[in-house]
């Protein structure tokens, strides 16, 4: 078999959306890492320091550019499954067998996932585009001039809605990762009595508890800042 048709078998478009997944995971890392420079007492020194070197250097470009294929390869394939599951059993289970068969959150996967995706097109919208192509105050630290992000930032978060719409987001992110992480060790097969405990810690407490909660501390500081 040919790896263009294997990939479009089912096992390997799950194949596909674990290893694109668990790619996303690291990503988010990253991101929140220098997310967090918005909440220094420093007039936005440090984030816009950091956006202008995330957005200058050619190798993190390269990869920026990247991340945005995965993200649309994964919903793609995330939603094919979906709709291949779907059209494999038209007729609904007359008893929801509820968590005997599966979790919850893997039954709310295809929800989360849009919901998740929406946030990612409004965010890309709200900031992204801004960053690249927006037409940004600059700002002069060390005799260095910079694009002032960190006051789109700002304004974006003094309005109650987008505060709220970030909160959603997150727990929309938080409720795709629980189940996403853990599922992507089980495709490849790597998942074990040993290492379960673990695997299921990380994909909790890590991914879905104190990543989302780290994303949606953000706004709601900046909000509360401003009143």
């Amino acid at each position: 078999m040919k790896w263009s048709q294997f990939f479009n078998t089912s096992i390997g478009k799950k194949l596909l959306v674990g290893a694109t997944g668990l790619f996303l995971c690291s990503f988010v890392i990253v991101h929140l890492a220098g997310n967090l420079a918005l909440l220094k007492e420093d007039e936005g020194e440090a984030f816009n320091i950091y956006a202008a070197f995330m957005s200058h250097n050619g190798l993190i470009q390269f990869i920026a550019w990247g991340l945005k294929v995965v993200i649309l390869i994964h919903a793609i394939l995330a939603f094919q499954l979906t709709f291949r599951n779907r059209a494999a059993r038209p007729v609904k289970y007359a008893i929801n067998p509820g968590n005997q068969t599966s979790s919850w959150f893997s039954r709310q996967m295809a929800i989360m996932g849009s919901i998740l995706l929406i946030f990612v097109i409004i965010h890309l919208k709200d900031f992204w585009y801004w960053m690249h192509y927006g037409d940004l105050r600059p700002v002069t630290y060390n005799g260095e001039e910079y694009n002032n992000l960190y006051l789109v930032v700002q304004e974006a978060f003094t309005q109650l809605w987008m505060v709220i719409l970030y909160v959603i987001g997150m727990i929309g992110l938080s409720f795709h990762l629980i189940h996403g992480f853990k599922s992507a060790f089980q495709t490849f097969g790597l998942n074990h009595v040993k290492y379960n405990g673990l695997i299921n810690f990380v994909g909790v407490w890590l991914f879905g508890i104190l990543i989302p909660i780290g994303f949606a501390i953000i706004p709601v500081v900046i909000y509360f800042k401003s009143i």
